[in-house]
């Protein structure tokens, strides 16, 4: 093996690496509250994150926000990201009644 192939392989390896370091959550939700206004968020368990929203325990929400029904839950993927989302639900029951967590 050379030495240009060496490094040829190192910069593979850095490449790959940098790559896979990129985080998504795996599900995004939807929840709503007895207020009327929504809660979106990421996470890879939504449950226990839904969980800690309704309760206070969430590092995001300053105060327990009252769940009173979960709208959806889903994979994220290329086509549905958090901000794709965020945007349709802005659009369609306002910007006010809209948090992101």
């Amino acid at each position: 093996m050379s030495t240009s192939t060496f490094v040829h392989q190192v910069k593979t390896t850095r490449q790959e690496q940098t790559q896979t370091k990129k985080y998504t959550a795996d599900y995004i939700f939807v929840v709503q509250l007895f207020d009327g206004r929504y809660v979106i968020g990421q996470a890879n368990n939504p449950s226990k994150r839904i969980c800690s929203i309704n309760s206070g325990y969430n590092s995001a929400v300053p105060k327990p926000l009252q769940v009173n029904r979960i709208i959806g839950i889903k994979e994220q993927n290329n086509s549905r990201t958090l901000i794709d989302v965020v945007t349709k639900c802005a659009e369609h029951y306002g910007d006010d009644a809209v948090i992101c967590v």
